[in-house]
C-alpha cells in the first residue's frame, strides 16, 4: 500500500517568503491543482510543513509538522516515511508542493520503488516513491551528517542515490510535468499555465 506526502514546508524565500502551494492557478491554488491530479491515484495523503506554519491549519488533509529545522528536505522525507509506516504504508509517494502538473499515471509509472522522477535531463529527487522501512537508514543519515558538519549529505540526492534509487524518465509528455516555482517569471509562467 502505498500514501503520498506534499512537501509544503519551503519557505518560498526567492519570492518574498510566500507558500507556493497556495499560489493562485486558474480557479483554484497550486495545491488545489496537485490534489486534483493526485487523488485519482492514492488514497491517503498528508502535508508536510514547518513547525511554525499556521496557514495551512484549515486543511482537510492530515498536517505533519517538522520538528528538525536544520536538515532541509530530508526533513519532510523523514516525516513523510514515519507517518506512512504509522498508517501501515509500504512506500510513500513525495512531491513538492509546487508541482501542480504532475502525470496522472505518476504513481503507477514510479512503482516499484525506490524510484524517483526526470524530466527533460533533469533529476527531480522529491518527485520520488520512497520504502517507508528506509526510515531508520534515513534518520542514521542524517544523524551523522549533521554530527559531521557536512551539509553536502543533507542533499536529498545524496541520501537517494545511497539507497540506490532508479530514475524514471518523464520526458515523453511534452513539456516538463514537474514544472515547479521558484522565481518571478515561474509565477507568470504558471498563471499562463493555468489560463
Amino acid at each position: 500500500m502505498t500514501h503520498a506526502v506534499i512537501l509544503a514546508g519551503e519557505k518560498g524565500s526567492r519570492l518574498g517568503g510566500c507558500d507556493k502551494p497556495l499560489l493562485p492557478l486558474g480557479q483554484g491554488t497550486v495545491l488545489e491543482a496537485l490534489l486534483k491530479r493526485l487523488q485519482p491515484q492514492i488514497s491517503k495523503m498528508a502535508l508536510a510543513i514547518r513547525g511554525d506554519q499556521t496557514v495551512y491549519d484549515s486543511c482537510a488533509l492530515p498536517l505533519l509538522r517538522d520538528e528538525v529545522t536544520d536538515c532541509g528536505p530530508l526533513a519532510g522525507i523523514i516525516l513523510a516515511l514515519a507517518w506512512g509506516q504509522g498508517e501501515g504504508a509500504s512506500s510513500v509517494l513525495t512531491l513538492p508542493g509546487d508541482t501542480p502538473f504532475i502525470p496522472e499515471d505518476l504513481l503507477h509509472r514510479l512503482s516499484p520503488g525506490p524510484s524517483f522522477a526526470m524530466s527533460l535531463g533533469r533529476a527531480h529527487p522529491l518527485v520520488a516513491l520512497w520504502p517507508t522501512n528506509c526510515l531508520p537508514l534515513l534518520r542514521g543519515h542524517v544523524r551523522a551528517a549533521l554530527a559531521a558538519g557536512d551539509r553536502r549529505q543533507l542533499a536529498v540526492r545524496c541520501f537517494a542515490a545511497r539507497l540506490g534509487m532508479r530514475p524514471v524518465s518523464f520526458s515523453d509528455e511534452g513539456g516538463d510535468p514537474f514544472f515547479n516555482v521558484n522565481y518571478p517569471a515561474d509565477v507568470e509562467a504558471l498563471a499562463a499555465r493555468g489560463s
